[in-house]
């Protein structure tokens, strides 16, 4: 009896044995799709994606909204790093303003007086550079039906850049009627200094403008041939060059040629064509300059002799009062960073402060990484007085209706 009991428990067991991993399982196989299917996804996943990363070209959609990215910021690096070394370590003079400002009158000590008392009665100042720079009494971009400020709380400016700006919107306005409202990005924060994702939009004298599109769009939008407003667009560009106080205008070279062959079915001077756009390969210092990354919006930077003047005298006692940040300075040194690299060390070598290198890069910590470049704020070298040169306009000719008869 008892053999036959322990041999009937033998039979039995070894069949919940064998049924439990029947019910297992079904359970294993239903989770082994989970398991290899994101191995399968994510082979797949590469092929694609090199092609838009790699050539940087525009979505499928050419009405996409295409956001500033870094290459904004690698294409103004470049730009004040050539210009750097153009100027050999010192940033030239600001020009004199074509309508001298009484307040231009005033020695530094009137004018360190006269900020005591009252500070918001000597004006916008413009200190430092473009790039290592800072705004005081700045001025805030204006509403507007003919524009649309994207980001108030960065729409700051000094007085001349901000009514250069407006100006120029307007004109386009006035002289295309039905012009849609222009996107306006950043210019600077209230006080100036670093703001991202830039490297320079730091002392009130950069701004961002959108493209005019055809059907118009309120935010920046890659311009191509088929929804760029090339009317409204070079009108916007030449009025900026030709009468305004403007250092440079950074746009994408395909939209340059787009716009110059516009201008060559105008009828537009060639001469003036070639002094200005950097796709005609014709002038050594175009003030119309390609630059990655343009091709949804294009870059201002004006001029603003009397906030630049002002900020100049101004920029030793606003620094003693730690009204101006340390980072302020006229010239710039561009250092890649490498292994044993410390703020301190920078620092030293340079012969400026840790803070002063931390303000003009946003750092909050002192940490920096290896293979990133830094904005490096150097004193500027003393150097003998020089008068101030005259803003640079490039005004065109007036036109010839004959030859624009003979272009179209």
């Amino acid at each position: 009896m008892q053999r036959w009991f322990f041999g009937l428990v033998f039979l039995v067991f070894p069949g919940c044995a064998a049924t439990a991993p029947a019910e297992a399982g079904p359970k294993t196989s239903a989770r082994a799709p989970i398991l290899v299917q994101p191995v399968q996804v994510t082979a797949r996943k590469p092929a694609p994606s090199p092609a838009p990363v790699a050539t940087n070209e525009p979505a499928a959609d050419p009405d996409a909204d295409d956001e500033e990215g870094p290459d904004d910021d690698e294409a103004e690096a470049a730009e004040e790093a050539a210009e750097a070394a153009e100027a050999a370590g010192a940033s030239p003079p600001p020009p004199a303003p074509k309508a001298p400002s009484p307040l231009l009158a005033l020695s530094v000590t009137q004018l360190e007086a006269r900020y005591r008392s009252d500070p918001a009665s000597v004006g916008p100042l413009s200190l430092g550079a473009t790039n290592a720079g800072a705004l005081v009494n700045g001025v805030q971009m204006p509403k507007s039906e003919k524009w649309i400020v994207q980001d108030p709380s960065c729409a700051w400016g000094t007085q001349e850049t901000v009514d250069a700006i407006a100006r120029s919107i307007e004109k386009v306005a006035a002289e295309h009627p039905g012009a849609p409202p222009l996107a306006i990005g950043h210019i600077s924060s209230r006080k100036g200094g670093h703001l991202s994702p830039h490297r320079s939009h730091q002392s009130g004298r950069d701004v961002d403008l959108g493209y005019y599109h055809n059907p118009p769009k309120t935010t920046f939008v890659r311009a191509t041939e088929a929804n760029l407003d090339l009317e409204r667009t070079f009108a916007l560009v030449k009025t900026i060059v030709s009468e305004t106080d403007v250092e440079l205008v950074l746009i994408d070279t395909a939209v340059q040629r787009l716009l110059v062959a516009h201008a060559q079915r105008k009828g537009e001077d060639e001469a003036w064509l070639d002094q200005v756009f950097q796709v005609r390969g014709k002038h050594p210092r175009p003030v119309v300059r390609h630059a990655r990354g343009h091709g949804n919006h294009l870059h201002v930077r004006f001029v603003s002799p009397v906030a630049q003047e002002l900020g100049r005298r101004a920029g030793a006692f606003l620094k003693r009062e730690k009204v101006a940040p340390p980072h302020v300075a006229d010239a710039v040194v561009m250092h890649k960073a490498r292994s044993g690299d410390t703020l301190q060390i920078l620092a030293r070598r340079y012969g400026t402060t840790v803070e002063a290198i931390q303000g003009a890069n946003g750092l909050k910590t002192i940490d920096i990484k290896m293979g990133r470049t830094y904005r490096i704020p150097v004193p500027k070298p003393p150097t003998a007085a020089k008068a101030p040169a005259a803003p640079k306009r490039h005004a065109p000719p007036p036109r010839n209706t004959a030859g624009a008869t003979r272009g179209r």
